[in-house]
């Protein structure tokens, strides 16, 4: 069994790059490589998912939950790199950074 401590310790090692990932002989995303000692995260997918989920939401608002998550996921693993620049520029345009705000569900 492998704990969040285990897992912190190779945290702190370091050599994690943020960069755009695709498996273009697959033609899918990818959201995270390792090789070696080596990590590799594209943040875009992740965040991205969520942007185009709650922006379903708002257009949507109808939708059950389940029907936006599939659509949201369908959306952005079908995005190709133009489409994930175009939104993720948009998206860091747009935002508006502010301090936590919590929720309740």
């Amino acid at each position: 069994m492998v704990s969040l401590d285990d897992l912190f310790v190779e945290l702190k090692k370091g050599r994690i790059y943020e960069c755009a990932l695709r498996d273009d002989t697959q033609n899918h995303q990818v959201q995270g490589a390792q090789s070696g000692d080596d990590i590799w995260i594209d943040p875009r997918c992740a965040v991205l998912e969520i942007v185009v989920h709650e922006v379903l939401h708002r257009a949507k608002p109808l939708w059950k939950e389940k029907t936006v998550t599939r659509r949201a996921r369908s959306l952005v693993v079908d995005m190709d790199e133009q489409t994930k620049r175009t939104w993720w520029r948009a998206y860091t345009r747009i935002k508006i950074p502010r301090k936590p705000k919590r929720f309740r569900t």
